[in-house]
């Protein structure tokens, strides 16, 4: 049965092949950086250096889908699984809402730093949490270790940091909504994830009290 649950993982049909489109469109645009090094400069380096994390992170979750175990337990809420699939992807549409020719240089460094810490953080929880990744809410195996030590949810921490990056390049007031809405939405989603990992794993619920959920010590 669980050989056939694995064949049939609908979610990882779904999603591999668009983050497999993400992760190319990312790699072009680490092989464009490395044909710009030269001369190199500090803009280019920390662009480069914050492309080929993207593509460790996307290459990384396309091998843990791949390998992933089959959920004990599944949201069952509609709108919940609708909300964390568009969650997933909502970052996409910010370049969408155009930007200017010109980028302030200064802009250009802060915004690939925080975008570098960022996938920092969220490529080390991606490791911690290994085989049990998922976009919609599932739960597979209590996750304690590594960032999830500091708070209960370091993967979606580490998105916001990358996507608040992005905007922090060019901030407009349709960026910003943009960032403000995901994180509505990452909230919402934790929520739903924490509810359903009680229902699953009583202890969670013991984990949850001493650890905060996106910030330690504060939220």
């Amino acid at each position: 049965m669980n050989s056939t649950h694995r064949k049939m993982d609908l979610g990882r049909l779904a999603s591999i092949p668009v983050f497999t489109f993400l992760l190319t469109l990312n790699a072009l645009a680490v092989y464009r950086d490395v044909k710009s090094l030269d001369p190199i400069n500090l803009i280019k380096a920390v662009g480069f250096i914050h492309h080929l994390l993207i593509v460790c992170f996307y290459f990384l979750l396309i091998f843990l889908y791949f390998l992933r175990t089959s959920a004990i337990s599944t949201s069952n809420s509609p709108v919940t699984n609708i909300i964390a699939i568009l969650t997933a992807f909502m970052p996409f549409t910010i370049p969408l809402l155009g930007s200017n020719s010109f980028v302030d240089p200064v802009n250009a460094v802060i915004s690939s730093v925080i975008i570098i810490l960022g996938m920092l953080l969220a490529i080390y929880a991606l490791l911690a949490l290994g085989r049990n990744v998922s976009i919609i809410p599932q739960a597979r195996k209590l996750v304690r270790h590594g960032p999830y030590r500091l708070v209960r949810h370091p993967l979606y921490l580490g998105e916001l940091i990358c996507v608040f990056g992005i905007v922090a390049a060019e901030v407009t007031i349709s960026k910003m909504m943009v960032f403000l809405l995901l994180m509505t939405a990452q909230i919402y989603r934790s929520l739903w994830e924490e509810k359903l990992l009680i229902s699953t794993f009583p202890e969670y619920e013991e984990y949850s009290s001493k650890k905060r959920r996106f910030i330690p010590g504060i939220f």
